[in-house]
């Protein structure tokens, strides 16, 4: 399959963040395969490479089966500092685990829920960060690298790699921190939205008689509520 003129192998995204099953492994590619094929452009950010394609899956795993119940692989997770930090800020929030609630073993309502809410937040980075030319070139050379050694242990990051790495952590736990409070009315923000989603998606799909979400239906409400809002024509450091 090809995303933004990239060939991306779903069956060989990030390594796991998660302890996670082969089961659950598969069940997300049967999840994200269609969702690939809509070429959602309101999704842009989250959908664009296998680094955010991971993050999404990610969120979805502790929405799908409750944060509490999943644990973090520490081998793992020193590979990717910036998935790490961005997972713990924001599933730590109030409004996350209110929307795991809601979700908990749902596998597609999850599914929506991750895909919506990573796209609002890398959007609200990628604002954050634009005009601070060194964090955004950083951001841009980790989501777009897409050499698989890079997710081997046994192969040494490249010091370039390492660098950037650390620029963009720190500043996105920065941003954060300075932001908190912009960045809790960005979850209470998204947190309402996904009501108001969930709400429209299932009047659709009462209509349609069909009780399984899909990305497909979300789309129309996405683009009438949030086109101008979450979505770009300028390249982005994830696209």
């Amino acid at each position: 399959m090809f995303i933004n003129g990239t060939e991306l192998d779903l069956t060989n995204l990030e390594k796991p963040l998660l302890l996670v099953n082969e089961d659950e492994e598969l069940l997300f590619q049967r999840l994200i395969q269609p969702t690939l094929e809509y070429e959602l452009i309101q999704c842009q950010l989250a959908l664009s490479t296998r680094k955010s394609i991971s993050l999404v899956k990610d969120f979805w795993l502790a929405l799908y089966k409750g944060r509490e119940k999943l644990y973090i692989n520490s081998g793992h997770a020193m590979l990717y500092p910036i998935r790490l930090i961005l997972f713990e800020l924001v599933t730590q929030a109030e409004h996350f685990k209110r929307l795991a609630k809601k979700s908990l073993g749902d596998e597609c309502l999850s599914f929506i829920y991750a895909v919506v809410l990573l796209q609002f937040i890398l959007q609200w980075l990628k604002d954050r960060f634009k005009n601070n030319n060194e964090v955004y070139e950083a951001m841009k050379l980790l989501y777009r690298a897409t050499d698989d050694y890079l997710d081997d242990e046994q192969v040494p990051i490249s010091r370039e790699h390492l660098i950037a790495q650390a620029i963009a952590v720190k500043a996105i736990r920065h941003e954060v921190k300075e932001n908190a409070q912009e960045f809790a009315s960005l979850l209470y923000q998204t947190y309402n939205f996904l009501n108001h989603l969930h709400d429209k998606v299932k009047e659709r799909e009462e209509d349609e008689t069909n009780s399984l979400p899909s990305m497909r239906n979300v789309a129309d409400i996405l683009n009438l509520f949030y086109s101008e809002r979450y979505t770009t024509d300028n390249p982005s450091f994830t696209g």
